[in-house]
């Protein structure tokens, strides 16, 4: 004889009874899918708050990558390479524009010398140099040298071009030579056939020039000291240089 089922609930019901009473069971899929209910909604919050922030620090380290290459292929576009071990490598053209009074009389405030011939070699150490330019006010006094004026003095005959302007003489007696318009035209015409740009000068009035050469993906470098720098200059360059720094190397 067969054993009869047990009855009253005290043994465990037959399989598929749900269906045989007309009660769909749950799905393989219903089975399968996570609960909702992970945690309170604070810590879902905090979760995608986080992926929004790695996904904004992703998207920033994608653009500074983006930046780079197209600079490595605007220097290997523009040629001036040099063979190394069989393969091409750019050596990245180089133009540097000296606001002589501007480090001139900041050098002075802290009681220090700049050699703007060390200077010159420290900037172009494995570039190719297409022009350094020093901007120098002279005086109209016929009697006075030339090379032993105050602001060429430090810079000639050490691989500078010099461009000169007259100090401009006003009614109260004092004397202005400014060369914003010279220098930032200089730069701006310069810099279609360069891949570096150097500006010695801590004048924030270049900061637009520096914006408009880089958004040509030409990088942009500031050198000067860091007392006498405007802080809109240099947070806009590429990379700042506090040239009180480095006098070890350069100072005269």
């Amino acid at each position: 004889r067969q054993p009869l089922p047990p009855r009253g609930g005290r043994g465990v019901a037959p399989p598929l009874v749900a269906q045989q009473r007309g009660v769909a069971g749950p799905t393989v899929a219903q089975m399968q899918a996570p609960s909702r209910r992970d945690g309170p909604p604070g810590s879902v919050e905090a979760l995608v708050a986080r992926q929004n922030v790695l996904l904004e620090e992703f998207t920033h380290q994608q653009s500074q990558t983006l930046r780079e290459v197209q600079r490595a292929v605007s220097n290997v576009a523009r040629g001036g390479g040099v063979s190394t071990g069989g393969s091409t490598m750019a050596l990245p053209k180089v133009a540097i524009f000296l606001d002589v009074p501007n480090l001139i009389y900041a050098a002075e405030q802290m009681g220090v010398r700049v050699h703007f011939g060390k200077l010159l070699d420290y900037l172009t150490e494995g570039r190719q140099l297409v022009r350094a330019t020093a901007y120098a006010p002279i005086t109209d006094d016929p009697m006075t040298r030339f090379e032993a004026q105050r602001f060429v003095q430090p810079v000639f005959n050490n691989g500078w071009k010099i461009v000169t302007k007259p100090w401009k003489r006003f009614a109260d007696g004092s004397m202005k030579a400014n060369f914003d318009i010279e220098l930032a035209v200089d730069i701006l015409t310069m810099s279609d056939r360069l891949d570096v740009v150097v500006l010695l000068s801590g004048d924030g009035d270049f900061r637009r020039v520096c914006e408009l050469v880089e958004s040509k993906g030409v990088r942009v470098e500031v050198v000067a000291f860091a007392q006498s720098t405007a802080i809109e200059l240099r947070s806009v360059a590429d990379q700042y240089t506090d040239l009180g720094s480095i006098l070890h190397t350069v100072g005269g």
